[in-house]
């Protein structure tokens, strides 16, 4: 592997970037990444078909309506060690400790198989690329372009950034979910800034979190209706960090211990654009699991799917020993009172 690929990589990067443009004027953001979808597949990239994975839906006895699951995924468990090659070839420069995210290690260790897409957003360039290990079809992670870290250490105006951006995603993304995981709260890569995006799998109706906000369609801090503690805010798209930013900065200012704090903060657009919703689920650091299942709780988890890759946990959700109360009582443990 030589320079020579790297110039044909980048090559093909500025192609489909072109292809990529055309449909996002034309369609919008979310055909865009789904053309992308379907290159990694082509390129060999994406191999997970997901056919492998077992979704399990855990009623509340007292209210069919409402109810969390559980989606067995064994190839998850892989995502800490990441795909691809691990050693940089011989004569190519390895940055970052070997970043999964950064562009200049991702060309050598997929071998050329992996493209993105450069987006224009906010204060930062981004580029989006597929999970190759995903959680429902189409699974994408946009990561900024520079090398810088997941969390915002303590600083009000960066968590604010971080919130805003993904605001502006799902702006564009009607009716996909876009979430963004803090360290010890889900993410996996920690030396690297990147959200998740995906659609709403199919079969999918609203998450757990969603239902329990349509009963008490509120803004600001949020109790007592949902195993975890959240903020929400709902509003026009484009109008939410206004009315969200004093209340992030006075919980920042009060928050104890501020370098243990942590979050998951989720973003859901309406698929006619009618309004937009923001849920911030504060979490401490050193409390990424909880006793019930293996496995950390990000913000898939939070909003109500929790899911696991274990054969352990497997056959145990197969015997029915996993319920309802069950997932209610880790999303418990990891709650943060506001």
């Amino acid at each position: 592997m030589d320079q020579l690929n790297r110039h044909s990589w980048d090559q093909r990067q500025q192609e489909l970037k072109l292809q990529l443009d055309l449909i996002a004027d034309h369609a919008g953001l979310g055909p865009a990444l789904l053309a992308l979808a379907e290159n990694q597949r082509q390129t060999g990239f994406i191999r997970d078909s997901l056919d492998h994975v077992e979704r399990f839906v855990l009623p509340n006895p007292t209210s069919r309506r409402h109810y969390f699951s559980v989606q067995f995924n064994p190839a998850r468990a892989r995502r800490f060690a990441g795909a691809g090659l691990s050693l940089a070839p011989e004569g190519v420069e390895s940055i970052n400790q070997g970043c999964f995210l950064c562009a200049e290690n991702i060309w050598w260790q997929q071998q050329g198989a992996e493209l993105g897409y450069e987006l224009p957003l906010g204060e930062l360039p981004y580029t989006a690329w597929m999970n190759p290990f995903p959680l429902a079809p189409d699974h994408c992670i946009v990561a900024a372009q520079a090398h810088i870290p997941q969390s915002w250490n303590g600083n009000g105006k960066r968590l604010l950034t971080i919130i805003a951006d993904l605001l502006k995603l799902s702006a564009e993304l009607p009716g996909w979910i876009a979430f963004y995981n803090g360290e010890g709260a889900g993410a996996s890569i920690l030396g690297h800034l990147h959200y998740h995006l995906l659609p709403r799998p199919p079969g999918y109706g609203h998450m757990p979190l969603e239902l329990a906000i349509q009963r008490h369609d509120v803004d600001g801090i949020v109790e007592d209706v949902y195993p975890l503690s959240f903020m929400h805010w709902h509003g026009a798209v484009g109008e939410l960090v206004e009315p969200l930013a004093p209340a992030i900065i006075d919980w920042q200012t009060k928050i104890g211990e501020p370098e243990h704090a942590t979050a998951n903060i989720i973003a859901i657009t309406a698929e006619d654009s009618s309004r937009q919703d923001c849920f911030f689920i504060p979490r401490h650091k050193a409390r990424s699991r909880a006793e019930g299942l293996a496995g950390v709780v990000g913000g898939f988890e939070t909003l109500g799917e929790i899911v696991c890759s274990s054969e352990e946990d497997h056959k145990r959700l197969q015997a029915g020993d996993i319920t309802y109360q069950t997932i209610a009582d880790m999303l418990r443990q990891v709650s943060v009172a506001l």
